[in-house]
């Protein structure tokens, strides 16, 4: 990527004079915001552009050159590269349209450009992009108006967006906001250059302190993890805006980019894992931008509000709230302090009401914020402002500016009115002080630096147990020569490995091999058909509890073969499972699912008519620590009914924790083996009983092109 970013050369092919021309911005671009490096416009119809010498072809200069600039018809594309492979540049941004996003006729030309990169060992960001930004070089490669600003404020913010006009639209905001930036890569359709690729460039550069991006989906799964973790443990905040989480938005972002997205929950889990802070919108995300670059984390979750307004203050108390912040009344003694700076009609608690007129008078608005700044009562600060204009607002900017610059706080400032209060936001625009023009939006800028703070202090690389080879072996062996889901049994044989809980059980191949493995048992016992074919065996009429005599077991082993047979002629039909009948407790889900792009995840949730119809269920990826398995029982929204409520006893939470650590290491020692796992359900008793798994479902991943085997749910 250094080549792309910091080239001492960039020819732009097809370079014109015509400065309202695609190829005449990109010039033009360079040459205004002062490149630092040589410029090589190559264009045959030219000697001279802007007193730069024009050359006929690629090969005619004579110097090297790190970076072409290509921006001309699809169909032309394939022979300037390679013309550019021959003169020895390995580096090409290609900003034409007009390939694998347009059909299949556009994939063939991307697929030539593949193998004529590949042939010399060059590298491509594009097709179908806008560009790249180095601003601090002046290398200011895109033809998007963005760039008829007549500077570019720089700054620690790198951007990089897999949609170049998404791209620019936030570079731009961003500059109007006032925030700096340094960096900007937009990948189009990636046919060589992703935006992972892009992101671990920026996250290593020691100019970047907060990252931007814009995903619609990832291809390189496995770097981009590993760029999360070196970004957590750089304490660099990614601000991620993900979209095609919907149906919808999957059919938009195949056809926008070419790319496959993933599965939104994935990369939601994924995300709140790694620290990654994941926006709705473009407002958001500059919103979260401006919270993020002062560098400043609050040590804890207390905030103290400032306000002219009594109503203001309860709003944004309420919203600090939401976000899991707490608004602490102050101590007598801090009370007391800020008192003697604030008229004798306003409030000294938190939210403190300085009043109106406090702002009017001298140094006590700035007395009372550095007060509150300095106490150990408080870790965070929101100032909230109402209506001030002209010579007052550029004061209140000035006093809060100051207040801002002398501490390691975080403070941020709602001042909601319109551009009468200009002279305010100027100032606090040109000091890098966070402005919203809402309580909600503050409230949430600063609830994601207190979340943030709280990952930070908390990060640790994810390990899993040691691997136990044998084991590995054995579940890796099995996944791969399965050409189908798991039946019931052969799914449970396997959990044993990890010491999990299951039901006692033994399949019966005969009516009479039932009877005595029911009578050995002893009674009551659960019977089910044992098929890798029938996964919904309550539907297909093949499970029967409660079952009390040999008369009963004989009876209902032949009911439930031949209703298993007329469910699926086909079938291949193990026998009966004769189970143990586990008393009644609370019913919860674990499963497993791999993402194709981000691997897999663990799922857990209570059963029934929680998961089918409410789908209160959590993901975190694998591999789980112990804090995990517990955070995710106290995530689900169901979580009162696990600690006990209405009379009801708490269960056996520390079951379904170690049910969980030993699923997460299935998972890491399956590998790529393993598509999904559906363990339903999973039967937890009262505190210190234990848990039983009553049925499971193992699909391996050569079942992957079979839609019925890969999210069928174990019944």
């Amino acid at each position: 990527m250094r080549y792309f970013m910091e080239p001492t050369g960039v020819a732009i092919i097809g370079a014109s004079q015509d400065f309202k021309t695609i190829n005449g911005k990109i010039l033009k671009y360079l040459l205004k915001h002062k490149y630092h490096g040589q410029i090589y416009p190559v264009n045959p119809k030219y000697q001279e552009i802007e007193g730069l010498t024009c050359y006929s072809s690629v090969g005619a200069i004579s110097e090297q050159v790190d970076l072409a600039l290509i921006a001309v018809t699809a169909a032309r594309v394939p022979g300037i590269l390679r013309d550019c492979g021959a003169k020895g540049i390995k580096r090409a941004v290609i900003f034409s349209s007009g390939f694998a996003e347009t059909g299949a006729e556009g994939k063939v030309i991307q697929e030539d450009i593949n193998k004529i990169a590949q042939e010399f060992q060059m590298r491509i960001i594009g097709p179908n992009c806008l560009g790249i930004l180095n601003v601090s070089s002046g290398l200011i490669a895109s033809f998007s108006a963005s760039m008829e600003l007549d500077s570019i404020k720089a700054g620690p913010v790198a951007l990089v967006s897999q949609s170049g006009a998404v791209g620019f639209m936030l570079f731009n905001l961003l500059q109007e906001a006032g925030v700096g930036v340094n960096y900007v890569i937009t990948t189009g359709n990636e046919a060589d250059v992703t935006a992972g690729e892009g992101l671990a460039y920026v996250v290593e550069n020691s100019d970047t302190k907060v990252i931007l991006t814009y995903l619609e989906g990832l291809r390189d799964g496995e770097s981009f993890k590993k760029t999360a973790e070196r970004a957590a443990e750089a304490g660099k905040p990614i601000i991620a805006l993900k979209v095609g989480n919907s149906v919808s938005g999957q059919k938009a972002a195949a056809t926008h980019t070419a790319a496959l997205t993933g599965s939104g929950a994935a990369y939601k889990s994924y995300f709140d894992k790694m620290g990654i802070i994941q926006a709705n919108d473009s407002d958001d995300i500059i919103d979260l931008a401006q919270a993020f670059v002062p560098g400043k984390l609050p040590q804890g979750a207390r905030i103290g509000i400032v306000t002219m307004s009594g109503g203001v203050g309860i709003l944004l108390a309420d919203r600090s709230e939401e976000w899991g912040l707490q608004v602490p009344q102050l101590s007598e003694a801090l009370q007391e302090e800020v008192r003697k700076v604030i008229p004798a009609f306003g409030c000294a608690q938190n939210p403190v009401d300085v009043t109106a007129q406090s702002l009017n008078q001298g140094e006590e608005f700035k007395k009372c914020l550095k007060i509150l700044l300095a106490s150990d009562e408080l870790d965070m600060l929101i100032v909230a402002i109402t209506m001030a204009t002209g010579k007052l607002a550029e004061k209140i900017g000035l006093d809060i500016v100051d207040a801002a610059l002398g501490t390691e706080k975080p403070l941020i400032v709602s001042w909601s009115v319109g551009q009468v209060a200009k002279p305010g936001f100027d100032v606090l625009k040109d000091a890098g002080v966070p402005l919203y023009n809402s309580p909600a939006r503050a409230a949430k800028a600063i609830g994601a630096l207190h979340r943030y703070a709280s990952f930070k202090r908390a990060w640790k690389v994810p390990v899993s147990d040691e691997i136990n080879q044998i084991r590995q072996a054995k579940i890796q062996q099995v996944l791969k020569e399965s050409s189908q889901a798991l039946s019931e049994h052969a799914t449970k044989e396997l959990l044993e490995l990890y010491e999990l809980p299951v039901t006692k059980e033994y399949v019966a191949k005969s009516a009479e091999e039932a009877v005595a493995i029911a009578e050995k048992m002893g009674y009551p016992v659960v019977m089910k058909i044992d098929s890798p074919d029938i996964l919904h065996k309550t539907e297909a009429g093949g499970v029967a509890v409660n079952i009390s005599s040999a008369q009963e077991v004989e009876t209902k082993f032949l009911e439930i073969m031949e209703r298993g047979l007329v469910y699926n002629p086909q079938a291949k039909i193990n026998g009966i499972l004769i189970q143990e009948q586990v008393p009644p407790g609370v019913e919860v889900i674990i499963g497993l699912q791999r993402d194709p792009v981000l691997g897999t995840q663990i799922m857990f949730g209570l059963g029934g008519i929680f998961v089918e119809v409410l789908k209160d269920v959590v993901l975190k990826p694998v591999p789980l620590s112990r804090t995990d398995a517990h955070k995710m029982l106290e995530d689900i929204k169901g979580a009162a009914l696990l600690k006990g409520v209405r009379g009801r006893p708490a269960v056996d939470q520390e079951a379904l924790v170690e049910i969980l650590l030993g699923v997460s290491q299935l998972a890491v020692e399956s590998e790529d083996t393993l598509l999904s796992l559906d363990i339903n359900p999973v039967t937890v008793l009262v505190e210190g009983k234990g848990a039983k798994i009553l049925d499971g479902v193992l699909v391996g991943n050569s079942t992957e092109g079979n839609p019925h085997l890969a999210h069928g749910l174990a019944e």
